[in-house]
């Protein structure tokens, strides 16, 4: 199996978010890999983790560093929620920009239902895998 902190950082760059140096050395990002790992332990009922879930515990980790990096507001630059302007008139020329209240989602939603995604993939994807407990 290929080095899981090595895949994450690499995901998390492709997603936008450059790993710092106050992200290392392991601590928030090794803490989410290892968060990641319980809850898919616990899911399948298993002591380790099988090859076929390499890809899931990477993303389960991305989605929980992510979250916390929100909850916390140390997203950065390169992930701006403000919300845009609803309607701007100037003359006879009107712009209307669209968000949640006319049933489509912000960016932030967005972002949301992605990271919601990553941290609870679909129940079939453990199901291959799971124990049963006697």
């Amino acid at each position: 199996m290929a080095d899981i902190y090595t895949d994450v950082v690499a995901r998390l760059a492709s997603l936008g978010y450059a790993v710092t140096a106050t992200d290392t050395p392991d601590a928030a990002v090794t803490y989410s890999i290892n968060r990641a790992a319980e809850k898919i332990k616990v899911n399948i009922n298993r002591t380790e983790i099988p090859e076929g879930l390499y890809y899931t515990h990477i993303d389960m980790a991305v989605g929980l560093f992510l979250k916390d990096k929100k909850d916390t507001n140390q997203l950065g630059a390169n992930f701006d929620f403000t919300a845009p302007a609803k309607k701007i008139t100037e003359g006879d020329v009107s712009v209307e920009f669209t968000g949640a209240s006319d049933g489509s989602l912000t960016p932030e939603a967005r972002f949301d239902n992605m990271v919601h995604t990553f941290i609870n993939p679909p129940q079939s994807v453990f199901a291959a895998f799971r124990r049963l407990k006697w």
